[in-house]
């Protein structure tokens, strides 16, 4: 089969990362995926690495009038069997240019913020065949706001467990960061629903406790990087390090000790997955989300959301004894194994798409 991938956004993250991994996933099994996506996206530059066709297209809404016929005309020459959206512009666009064309459609829901109840939301959500939700957390939040369970098919992200490897080297020399320091980091997209500015709190009472160093990966500007380092007592900004967007993301996870997740709102979580996946010790915010695979005192610690001094707390007992941190993260990494790779995600993926391409 052939199936086409739309995608607005330009910035790359979990949801980019998803369409990426199916992508090369089904087209190692003989499938053929494309990808449509915005014009200097970087989706386009990663699936191009990874083998994958791209058209990039002005995937903007006031563009409309141009793009789904342009869509159309790549459904034909491709012979696109199903469309697969994912953000809103490209689920308008993609959306209408393949029912236009008479082609399957599918919707991917990637985040838990509830849709709109007014006539033309409740268009948009009703012409796809299935729509596929990354956890369970998402499917009840649409759930809630109308659509029937039975359109609704969860089908979570997955992790590179062989890239995601706990044997990598570490950053510590190229940081200058000794070898009995510890490190506490996150590795998420800076917005203000992921609750950096929690952890940045809490590092002021650790850092009172115990020296230790906080490290986060991700692209960050001024003037936001100083909004955010002004959360830290002046004493302590010299021990938090901003390394900007990463590609080598298994090297930083291994240089970190404790993996924190602040994150108020989330989908899945694809950055604490790769976390758990190295086998980091990760402390997360009680959130529905993180519930359905996060177990406290297993794999993983729990701190009340919004709450920098329970936050403090649990790494501060991580770092006194370390002995159950190491048990959580062996713990973590089994989870990731069992429960997210991407040979499980890939086969269920095109499971559904057969079954809808099949349906009467």
């Amino acid at each position: 089969m052939t199936v086409l991938h739309t995608e607005t956004l330009k910035r790359w993250g979990g949801q980019q990362n998803r369409v990426v991994t199916e992508a090369a996933g089904l087209n190692k099994k003989g499938h053929n995926v494309i990808i449509a996506c915005h014009r200097g996206s970087v989706i386009a530059e990663k699936a191009r690495e990874k083998g994958i066709k791209v058209y990039e297209v002005n995937m903007v809404k006031q563009a409309h009038v141009s793009t789904i016929p342009r869509l159309m005309s790549i459904m034909k020459k491709e012979g696109v069997d199903i469309v697969s959206t994912h953000s809103s512009v490209d689920s308008w666009a993609g959306g209408l240019a393949a029912r236009l064309s008479g082609r399957r459609l599918v919707r991917f829901r990637h985040n838990l913020y509830p849709i709109g109840r007014d006539p033309l939301t409740r268009f948009i959500y009703s012409i796809p065949d299935r729509i596929i939700v990354i956890s369970n957390a998402v499917r009840d939040v649409l759930a809630g706001c109308g659509l029937k369970k039975e359109r609704l098919v969860t089908i979570t992200s997955a992790v590179d467990a062989g890239r995601f490897d706990p044997s990598v080297p570490d950053l510590r020399d190229e940081l200058g960061i000794s070898r009995d320091t510890t490190v506490i980091g996150n590795t998420s997209t800076f917005t203000e629903v992921k609750g950096q500015e929690d952890l940045l709190q809490a590092f002021n009472i650790i850092g009172r406790n115990i020296p230790c160093v906080l490290l986060f990966a991700g692209s960050l500007e001024e003037p936001f990087k100083s909004r955010y380092l002004s959360y830290v007592d002046p004493g302590f900004r010299d021990r938090v390090v901003f390394l900007g967007h990463r590609d080598d993301i298994p090297r930083v996870l291994k240089t970190i000790d404790i993996f924190v997740y602040p994150s108020l709102l989330e989908g899945l979580g694809t950055a604490l997955l790769e976390a758990m996946a190295m086998g980091k010790t990760a402390v997360v915010s009680d959130i529905p989300t993180f519930r359905d695979f996060i177990e406290d005192g297993v794999n993983g610690l729990f701190f009340r959301v919004n709450d920098p001094g329970d936050l403090a707390e649990k790494v501060l007992s991580l770092m006194r004894d370390k002995d159950p941190g190491r048990r959580l993260g062996e713990n973590a990494r089994a989870t990731v194994l069992e429960r997210f790779g991407i040979d499980r995600m890939v086969d269920l993926t095109e499971s559904l798409y057969m079954e809808v391409l099949n349906a009467v």
